[in-house]
């Protein structure tokens, strides 16, 4: 497993999608902050979680992973990174981006 590199969560695919859609898919943030030029910063905290697909395999798993995206003040997410053990997302439909950005 990874130790946190955002290439294998694919969490930089967000960026360019809105807040909106991301919170649709992931649920409600752990911890949301407001920035000073009117934009969010949203934190999910992950902690010894895995998803199995239909014959078993892990498609997602994470130990301790805490994922954060920046949010512009347009509501367009900017920036994403993440940092843990074991932190990443599989071919789990649920946790990525939709395919049109609006």
């Amino acid at each position: 497993m990874s130790s946190g590199r955002v290439q294998d969560l694919n969490v930089k695919d967000w960026i360019g999608h809105s807040a909106q859609h991301l919170e649709q898919s992931w649920g409600a943030p752990n911890h949301t902050d407001p920035m000073p030029d009117g934009g969010r910063t949203l934190a999910y905290v992950i902690v010894n979680q895995a998803v199995t697909g239909p014959k078993s395999q892990i498609m997602f798993r994470a130990q301790k992973c805490v994922i954060n995206f920046t949010v512009a003040a347009n509501g367009i997410i900017d920036d994403a990174n993440a940092t843990g053990s074991n932190c990443r997302i599989g071919p789990h439909g649920d946790m990525h981006p939709p395919t049109s950005k609006t």
